[in-house]
């Protein structure tokens, strides 16, 4: 009996064994032992034979977790040519199968626009039936050649020359660096296109986007604001050049010349604004036709920072990016004592669907800050966290005939309409919650807030379609008199009906929810003065997009049942991250269980403090734990810190992240570690996490409208060659003019 060498089989050891690889689809072997029966993974067959020297199964393969447990019915062991290929035992090499490639068929091909032509097919099919004809099986031999041009083969060119071939696993990461790590993260692959190419082969060029010219006559539009801010420690002492690095609607990055800084934003004379205009709008193909810039010094030379709008860029961009080393690896901005910091955030995000489609018809209104007009004092009987405003008729309080159509109007706001109220039939989007041994009651935002969008109306002094719409959270206290629906977070200070601006009101079928935290499935009433429902809370650094939560809120590590999120966030899903003046919670004479955020509004001191423009959606691009450092508090969030006993002992729960698309343009606070000697602090929640509570939004799909897209709504994409085919009576090359001239 011959003992055959490495890499050889059969019973004369002249047969070549073929490369294994991890299996994409097992194939049970069958009864191995001719037992008339197919064993399960525990038991092991033709032991000491050639290809399989440790033995076999019949069925599901064999395989262990890592303390050597057999997992049952699992799949994706070691299989000769990965069971996607056949081996020819002369040569010892695979024959793939159309659509996988490698040594041992271990990989998917890429795609490309393309199949290889006719002859090629039945290339392949005539070697694939060439060896079953020398394994004697004629019959499927000839079934094999016969299939002629029926059979798809590997793909030519892959990504069709306008894209790279990469595997899951990296473009997982080069989508904001998420990781992927099953069993195929080496052996899927999928096309990476170039900017301006998509479809899974990136054949298809994309057309130029534009905005709807129908969308704006009862609306506007929400472009991308970015602000960029220079802030030095000492005075006049910035100094340097830079380079802008703008994204198109595409991904495309284009580089700006140099950029000169000075401590006040003017050099030679020349506004930065003006200077950094001029260099976005020289950019290569027109990428930047028009862009609005505004600028502002802090206090007396300690720098600046600007805010551009690109009008012409419709849709979300990415943020720029401040290219401070464009010698290489000297940095380029210097200052002559103390320090600098450069930041980038989006003040407005541009988008692609307006999810706020529905005027409240009937209607017009303002949005006030719920303060005194003399000092800007916050009113201290309806203010508190997420309640900093309110909605205002354009005169004066609104009427009740102008409360029962924004009733009407704001309708459902928590996916059951059985628990809607009134002859509006609607939500309050309202918590009731309480403190003290005698519990005082008071209204909150709820579980199931409403969003709304504001809109100036048209007569606003320098309206244009740009002046986009602000998006606020609401609810409805009935204690407020003449302010009952509260608003969440500010856009101004405005806090007289004469200073605000008139605006429309939009509505959305899309439900708003709080983020909370345990055996319950929402935020609930907490009106005897209990222990308020736990909510999902985060901190996070002005110019930075990582939130850190207090809890893990990732869909893949929710528990079914017991403590868990009210619900999970995924990747793409969308945040409301407002700043709503949000406590650290309320130590009242008498409470036993403090509640949530408290009577005090933390950090705003009054309404001309409140961090404004926080009215933003964001996507979720990655969700993740980080590893624990110096600074972690691994016993979690609801370890109570005492810092008067040691300092040192300062800890946070800083390793559930959180990161959004566009980095954040205000610092959400951390709460205070409890002093026993001064703090007013909740000892169960705020000790060690951010106090910042976040909001989940699900869109409708029924009355969303996508306003930007490629050739604007109003004409064909030719993926051919990239032009719009607009419809008649459209024109330009993204269809967003109209013409009566036009064909």
């Amino acid at each position: 009996m011959c003992t055959c060498e490495k890499g050889f089989q059969a019973a004369d050891c002249s047969q070549r064994t073929c490369p294994f690889g991890l299996a994409h689809v097992d194939i049970p072997k069958g009864d191995l032992d001719f037992s008339n029966t197919i064993s399960d993974a525990n038991s092991l067959k033709v032991l000491s034979s050639t290809v399989f020297p440790y033995g076999t199964t019949e069925g599901f393969p064999r395989m262990v977790d890592s303390a050597g447990n057999i997992i049952p019915e699992s799949a994706h062991e070691v299989a000769e040519c990965s069971a996607k290929g056949i081996c020819d035992r002369i040569t010892g090499m695979c024959q793939c199968m159309p659509g996988y490639e490698g040594a041992a068929c271990q990989r998917a091909s890429c795609p490309d626009e393309s199949n290889m032509d006719a002859e090629a097919i039945k290339s392949f099919n005539s070697k694939v039936g060439g060896l079953l004809a020398q394994k004697g099986d004629s019959s499927a031999a000839k079934d094999v050649r016969s299939l002629g041009t029926s059979v798809q083969t590997p793909f030519p060119v892959p990504c069709s020359g306008h894209g790279t071939c990469r595997t899951i696993q990296e473009l997982a990461f080069l989508d904001h660096e998420n990781l992927y790590t099953l069993w195929d993260k080496d052996s899927t692959m999928g096309c990476y296109c170039d900017s301006g190419y998509s479809g899974p082969a990136c054949a298809d060029r994309m057309c130029p986007y534009g905005i709807d010219p129908l969308y704006t006559d009862d609306a506007t539009v929400r472009v991308s604001q970015q602000t960029i801010r220079f802030k030095t420690s000492d005075s006049n002492v910035l100094s340097g050049v830079y380079s802008l690095v703008f994204y198109d609607v595409f991904g495309e990055d284009y580089r700006t010349r140099a950029l000169n800084l000075s401590p006040t934003g003017v050099f030679n004379s020349i506004n930065h604004c003006d200077e950094v205009v001029e260099a976005l709008k020289s950019l290569p193909n027109g990428v930047v036709q028009d862009v609005g810039c505004s600028q502002v010094a802090f206090n007396t030379n300690f720098g600046f920072r600007y805010t551009l709008t690109f009008t012409k860029n419709p849709g979300k961009l990415k943020e720029v990016k401040v290219d401070q080393y464009i010698d290489g690896s000297r940095p380029t901005i210097g200052v002559a004592s103390g320090t600098y910091t450069v930041t980038v955030h989006t003040k407005v995000n541009g988008e692609f669907v307006d999810y706020f489609p529905d005027r409240c018809d009937g209607l017009r209104i303002k949005i006030l800050a719920d303060s005194a007009n003399a000092d800007d004092s916050w009113t201290a009987a309806t203010v508190r966290p997420g309640s900093l405003g309110y909605i205002s008729g354009v005169n004066a309080p609104l009427t009740s005939a102008e409360q029962r159509i924004l009733k009407a109007c704001l309708g459902d706001s928590d996916w059951d309409p059985n628990n809607n109220i009134e002859v509006a039939n609607w939500d309050t989007g309202a918590v009731v919650e309480a403190s003290g041994i005698t519990p005082d009651q008071f209204y909150m935002l709820g579980a199931f807030p409403h969003a709304i969008k504001v809109v100036p109306v048209e007569t606003t002094a320098g309206y244009d379609k740009f002046k986009y719409g602000e998006l606020h959270l609401v609810y409805y206290d009935p204690t407020a008199t003449n302010k009952e629906f509260r608003v969440a977070n500010l856009n101004n200070g405005y806090n007289l009906p004469s200073e605000a601006i008139e605006s429309y009101l939009y509505t959305t079928k899309g439900t708003v929810q709080q983020l909370g935290y345990g055996i319950d499935s929402e935020i609930s009433d907490n009106s005897a003065s209990g222990a308020s429902s736990t909510r999902i809370v985060g901190y996070f650094s002005k110019g930075e997009n990582k939130i850190f939560t207090n809890y893990d809120t990732s869909c893949e590590n929710n528990p079914s049942a017991g403590q868990k999120n009210h619900k999970c966030v995924e990747k793409g899903d969308l945040l409301f991250i407002i700043d709503g003046c949000w406590a650290p919670g309320d130590l009242t004479a008498g409470s036993i269980n403090p509640i949530f955020g408290g009577t005090e509004v933390y950090n705003c001191a009054d309404s001309t403090v409140v961090n404004y423009n926080t009215g933003n959606l964001y996507t979720v691009t990655k969700i993740h734990r980080r590893e624990y450092d110096a600074a972690s508090d691994r016993l979690g969030p609801t370890n109570t810190i005492d810092v008067s006993v040691d300092p040192t002992l300062k800890r946070y729960v800083n390793y559930n992240v959180i990161e959004v698309d566009a980095n954040l343009g205000w610092d959400g606070l951390m709460g205070d570690p409890e002093n026993s000697n001064t703090a007013q602090d909740d000892t169960t929640w705020s000790d060690n996490t951010g106090i910042v509570t976040l909001f989940h939004f699900t869109p409708s799909k029924v009355n969303s409208f996508e306003y930007v897209s490629q050739c604007s709504n109003r004409g064909l994409c030719n993926p051919t060659d990239g032009v719009c085919r607009c419809f008649r009576g459209y024109t330009g090359n993204d269809c967003s003019v109209q013409s009566v001239l036009a064909k």
